[in-house]
């Protein structure tokens, strides 16, 4: 490894980041050289019966949160169902 003499090219050992986050500087002779893509797949999309599902467990934990307090199981069941349907869309 070849030592270097211009401290202009020297790598500094902390940048300040904003929010007073500190970040170390890569040696240049330490960055890799492969770069990995990474593609989303699509997911196929749900059944009638994982979609039922999954709105159920959510309207479950929706009610858990409220102490399962009575009078409010439709308005869980249609948060629930509003919910699922806008991760269908992600």
């Amino acid at each position: 490894m070849a030592t270097q003499t211009d401290p202009s090219h020297q790598p500094t050992n902390a940048k300040a980041k904003s929010f007073g986050q500190i970040a170390q500087k890569t040696p240049p002779d330490m960055v890799s050289s492969n770069v990995t893509k990474i593609t989303r797949q699509a997911a196929e999309p749900l059944t009638d019966q994982q979609r039922h599902d999954l709105i159920a467990v959510t309207a479950y934990y929706m009610a858990e949160s409220r102490h399962f307090e009575a009078g409010h199981q439709d308005e869980d069941w249609l948060a629930a169902e509003r919910q699922i349907a806008g991760a269908d869309l992600r």
